[in-house]
């Protein structure tokens, strides 16, 4: 086991080598994060492996992360390779670097033909610095006493993202959002959606949309619907799209429309979290009830059948 911090400095970032003690620190800590591994990742039947860009927030589930374009902060854990990284990194310095810039970590388990790179956020809490007073609960001697030493990381077992022959897989999406420029990505990919309905004419002033994929959060269910969207995968035409909203029941009154009744009109932020999920296809009638359900999160069947062995 290996770790390297990831220091970043205005916009620059370096990666440093931890030397760490091998005879006791090294090996709580190899076993600390592989047993968190294996816990969440390895030995949980129930775990989902999905794509980044075309799946909601769900339990249980890793993120495969499928775009084309990598931030700065993705790249530099895609592309470390272990047998690089011994001549590439220097040690950590602890006159010339600092770790008030530390940025996160890279932990990799394995050998050096094979194994498993992690990334660990780091965040300011988790350092305490020589200019704080360290006051240890001492069971033993049932009494406090002064902690002494130089700046102390508290670490725990916790990763985000897991990346296996150059493959990430993401397992918390609001830190990746938050702190790895994965926010540029989703504007661009909902702006790129925005233009696809744009396209097809749907919309009665398509700016009403474009103007709400400020917000992140709707940003971030739209930048999905283009590649995900079995709507533009068909190529359903406009006006199937909008004989479809007047005539389901579940629809009823979710939208209005340009005077001549072909566009429609977004004009509450019901009616557009509405047409997200219209987009995505997610208003489904039951073939044995009748009945007509909103999806939030659907797999095709095809792909939830095993294949024969």
């Amino acid at each position: 086991m290996q770790i390297y911090l990831v220091l970043k400095q205005a916009e620059n970032y370096a990666v440093k080598l931890a030397d760490i003690e091998d005879d006791r620190t090294a090996p709580v800590l190899k076993k600390m994060f592989t047993e968190r591994l294996y816990e969440t990742i390895v030995l949980n039947d129930d775990l989902q492996v999905c794509q980044l860009s075309t799946t909601e927030e769900r339990a249980n589930t890793i993120y495969n992360y499928d775009y084309d374009t990598y931030p700065e902060e993705l790249d530099i854990i895609k592309n470390f390779n272990i047998n690089n990284a011994i001549d590439q990194y220097d040690k950590f310095s602890f006159v010339e670097d600092d770790l008030k810039n530390l940025y996160g970590y890279i932990i990799y388990l394995g050998r050096m033909q094979n194994g498993v790179v992690l990334f660990k956020k780091h965040y300011p809490i988790s350092l305490i610095q020589r200019d704080s007073f360290l006051l240890g609960a001492l069971k033993s001697k049932e009494r406090f006493e002064m902690v002494s030493g130089d700046d102390i990381i508290r670490l725990n077992g916790v990763f985000q993202i897991i990346c296996i022959d150059g493959e990430l897989y993401v397992c918390d999406l609001q830190m990746l959002e938050r702190n790895m420029g994965f926010t540029k990505l989703i504007q661009a990919a909902a702006e790129d959606t925005i233009n696809s309905i744009g396209a097809l004419g749907l919309l009665e002033d398509i700016e009403v949309l474009r103007d709400s994929a400020d917000n992140l959060s709707f940003a971030r269910k739209l930048s999905k619907v283009k590649k995900s969207s079995p709507i533009f995968r068909l190529g359903i035409s406009k006006e199937a799209i909008i004989e479809f909203t007047k005539k389901t029941p579940e629809l009823s009154g979710r939208f209005k429309y340009s005077e001549t009744g072909t566009e429609i009109r977004l004009d509450t932020k019901k009616s557009k979290e509405a047409f997200i999920k219209l987009m995505n296809d997610a208003f489904l009638r039951s073939e044995l009830t009748k009945q007509y359900y909103e999806a939030s999160a659907k797999d095709h069947i095809e792909a939830l059948i095993e294949q024969p062995v």
